[in-house]
């Protein structure tokens, strides 16, 4: 018995009237629907606080005490008939983001998107596809009680690949 593999994988045909990829990019919308949100922390232990893409939130250290707590969330769309052939790639840069406040400043990273890599926008243009954010923050020992938030947010990219 043998098998065989055809090492050129094709692309599927693109149906007919699909806008080229270059089209599509053009029209692709990502608007912020909520920011990304650690809560209030008792900052007299080092450690982390992590926010999934769920929008809860666990700890290594501090003492969860309450707040506001949300992962980011973004609408992703395309105002341009058939560009739901083209999946969407998201990005997420790797590097930390600090935030500042009264005290020391906290790096913010280990990103994480749901959904993550790529995902295919609805077929119908205009229909928003929900991508929700979440982050892991460390915390310095005895981290001054304050509002701390950044001025250089974490970067996103969302772009259309080749299916």
């Amino acid at each position: 018995m043998s098998i065989c593999f055809d090492s050129l994988a094709k692309k599927p045909n693109k149906p007919p009237g699909t806008p080229l990829k270059k089209d599509c990019a053009k029209n692709l919308i990502a608007a912020k629907v909520v920011d990304l949100e650690f809560g209030t922390f008792d900052g007299t232990t080092a450690g982390t606080v992590t926010v999934t893409t769920s929008s809860s939130r666990s700890s290594t250290g501090p003492t969860l005490v309450g707040g506001t707590v949300n992962a980011a969330a973004f609408d992703v769309s395309n105002s341009l008939s058939g560009c739901d052939y083209y999946p969407v790639r998201v990005q997420i840069q790797r590097v930390p983001t600090d935030l500042t406040g009264p005290g020391a400043a906290m790096p913010s990273d280990i990103y994480v998107s749901s959904p993550t890599g790529t995902f295919i926008l609805g077929a119908t243009p205009g229909t928003p596809t929900r991508v929700y954010v979440g982050a892991t923050l460390t915390t310095g020992a005895i981290q001054t009680s304050g509002s701390y938030t950044t001025a250089a947010p974490y970067k996103m990219r969302f772009s259309h690949r080749n299916p």
